[in-house]
């Protein structure tokens, strides 16, 4: 008999270091000698921190910001139980060398809807990380999508989504995390069927809050906003010293490849104009 496959709907990020395997390359056989394995730790060593780094840092902000913020303490006893039992949605990260994969089946859940508050979660997440990233001056670009796709093992998805997903990332091209249209057109779908109940509401709450974490850049390409209105309007999220130490780091980078590298100069120009059309939100002046 044949055996039964379950096709549902999922939200995929799909996030990729940038510089990581240009290091990588450079080891290309095992050491020989005391001195080669001298070369070839440092880098082994200092790009899998990184990445270990990196996803202890979205995992922290994952769960910082699905803390209680007081938005509910109006509901009844009975109303703010519901609501915190929709904060138990599914997140499903998998590492890939200096990749990393997040997946949010969008039908398992506690309670109508719930699936929209792991997206947003994600997407600011995503958004705080790259932030982080560019402080620590090692940035990534990634994508965001929802589409078809089955389990084949135990929070693993194949399907169309991870294809698009994949696809997305590679035409980022400067770092920056392309959304897809299959999000946007989720969100619609899921909005147009919100009930005038408490879970309808929460979940226009959060579609809400996820459409203020996307943006359009000059490229005209939908985008996640790290540093727009929808980050700057949560206390304590992201700080302006985040941003300028961020800014400067993009600055120095398109100065840098300027006369050396036309590819990596264009990208951190384009990256440069993306922070630049946010300076004003945190009290910022561009560098002339």
């Amino acid at each position: 008999m044949a055996k039964t496959v379950n096709i549902g709907y999922y939200f995929v990020a799909f996030i990729d270091i940038v510089g990581q395997r240009d290091k990588l390359n450079q080891l290309v056989s095992l050491p020989s000698s005391d001195v080669e394995k001298q070369d070839i730790a440092p880098i082994l060593q200092e790009t899998s921190e990184y990445v270990k780094n990196l996803r202890g840092q979205f995992a922290a902000l994952f769960e910082e910001v699905a803390k209680p913020t007081g938005r509910f303490n109006h509901l009844s006893p009975n109303q703010r139980a519901r609501v915190e039992q929709r904060k138990q949605t599914i997140l499903w990260r998998r590492g890939f060398s200096d990749s990393y994969l997040m997946t949010i089946p969008c039908w398992y859940e506690p309670s109508w809807g719930t699936h929209s508050l792991a997206i947003y979660n994600s997407l600011f997440s995503i958004c705080g990380l790259f932030i982080w990233a560019l402080v620590m001056k090692k940035p990534f670009r990634g994508a965001v999508e929802v589409g078809l796709g089955t389990e084949i093992s135990e929070e693993e998805v194949y399907g169309p989504v991870n294809v698009r997903v994949v696809e997305l990332e590679k035409h980022a091209g400067y770092p920056r995390i392309i959304v897809g249209n299959g999000l946007m057109n989720h969100l619609h779908d899921l909005e147009q069927r919100c009930r005038d109940d408490l879970e309808g509401r929460h979940t226009k709450h959060c579609i809400r809050n996820c459409r203020k974490l996307i943006t359009t850049d000059h490229t005209d390409t939908l985008i996640l906003d790290p540093m727009g209105e929808g980050m700057k309007s949560v206390p304590g999220a992201v700080s302006p010293e985040m941003i300028e130490h961020a800014y400067k780091f993009v600055v120095s980078q398109e100065e840098f490849f300027s006369k050396s590298d036309e590819k990596l100069h264009g990208y951190y120009n384009h990256l440069r104009k993306y922070c630049e059309s946010r300076l004003v939100l945190w009290n910022l002046s561009p560098i002339e």
